[in-house]
Parts: C-alpha cells; structure tokens; sequence
C-alpha cells in the first residue's frame, strides 16, 4: 500500500516538471517573438505593414 503512494507521488513530480518545463518554453517563445517584433531592424516593415488597412483604393 505504501507503494502505491510513492508511485503516485512520482508521477505527481513528474507532470509537475512537464508542466514547468512547458510552462517555461512557450515563456521563451513569447518573450523571443516580442523581442523580434520590437527590434529595431523590423521597424519599418511593421509600420508599413500596420498602415495596410488603410491603404485602400479609396
């Protein structure tokens, strides 16, 4: 019976690591795409592609 504690308790540690492990990894996508879309180089082709609704054929 006390077996059966330790092994859930394992697998309790082991989802915990994925999770925190997951949780970390889309943290460094997210952090790495802000990074990319507010870097400086990328500056004018955002702007230019944020004025595109406006550039209707009006």
């Amino acid at each position: 019976m006390r077996v059966s504690f330790l092994a859930a308790d394992a697998q309790a540690a082991a989802q915990s690591w994925m999770g925190a492990g997951l949780t970390t990894s889309f943290l460094l996508f997210f952090l790495g795409w802000v990074l990319w879309a507010y870097w400086p180089s990328n500056r004018a082709r955002m702007e230019s592609h944020a004025r595109i609704p406006f550039d209707g054929d009006e």
